[in-house]
């Protein structure tokens, strides 16, 4: 199970349907808070979370997710606009274990799905 997280309803909708397409059970939410909401209740393998959302943002998504016991073991993946060793160093500090920068080719996410722990 994949989880997509982001604000950008076009962005998320098009990588849902490439991850369907390619076989794989993906939910989508619009914000941090319904993301945190979906990742407690369906604890996915795999999140994919936009840094900057109104509300709750990346960063605080992903430091609630690293306090959740039973997401501990989640992969969790930055992906923004924002670039920059300071905003990668900020997503590392708030428990992402990778930070990818927009625009995202559609060969980097295979190859994340295929080098999942």
């Amino acid at each position: 199970m994949i989880l997509m997280i982001d604000d950008n309803r076009e962005f998320n909708e098009l990588i849902c349907e490439f991850f369907t397409e390619n076989g794989f059970t993906v939910a989508s939410a619009l914000s941090g808070e319904e993301g945190f909401a979906k990742a407690k209740l369906l604890k996915p393998r795999l999140i994919f979370c936009d840094i900057k959302m109104p509300g709750m943002d990346g960063y605080e998504v992903a430091q609630r997710i690293r306090q959740e016991e039973t997401l501990k073991d989640v992969y969790l993946v930055a992906i923004t606009g924002n670039v920059g060793a300071d905003c990668e160093r900020q997503s590392l500090t708030a428990g992402f274990d990778l930070h990818l920068n927009k625009p995202v080719r559609l060969d980097v996410f295979m190859k994340i799905l295929e080098d999942l722990p």
